[in-house]
């Protein structure tokens, strides 16, 4: 029993903390991709938003427990502001097949990315935690 709730309190700041990452990794994404400022941290801004980008994916991938859920969360910020762009600001009678091909696949590009890295960090944890456990 105490066991039990022991693993439900750790997976309760597990998931607090993806939630904040995944939220974190949204802001870095609107930032790099609108080129906007949201903190006011002098000239070091644009190279710590830009390593963001790549650094939350792997943290987001490291703390899954599954694989699909590290590489759909860490490409679903940047899906969810393709589908604001594409709902908002390009209607559909404005977009013929060709431009909807470019679209795609400049959003396919950055996605396919995201969820590389995602992957990526769920190996890293795999790897650590197979290590932990051959040393216990």
């Amino acid at each position: 029993m105490l066991k039990s709730a022991e693993l439900r309190r750790n997976d309760i700041i597990r998931l607090i903390a993806l939630g904040a990452l995944v939220a974190l990794e949204g802001l870095a994404v609107v930032s790099v991709a609108l080129n906007l400022v949201l903190l006011p941290i002098g000239t070091f801004y644009p190279n710590i938003s830009s390593a963001s980008i790549l650094i939350l994916p792997v943290l987001i991938g490291a703390l899954s427990k599954r694989m699909e859920v590290a590489i759909v969360l860490t490409a679903l910020p940047w899906f969810i502001l393709a589908l604001i762009y594409t709902t908002v600001y390009a209607p559909v009678w404005n977009i013929d097949l060709y431009y909807l091909g470019t679209l795609a696949s400049r959003v396919a590009g950055v996605a396919f990315l995201l969820g590389g890295l995602g992957a990526f960090g769920r190996m890293l944890r795999r790897i650590v935690l197979r290590e932990a456990r051959v040393k216990a």
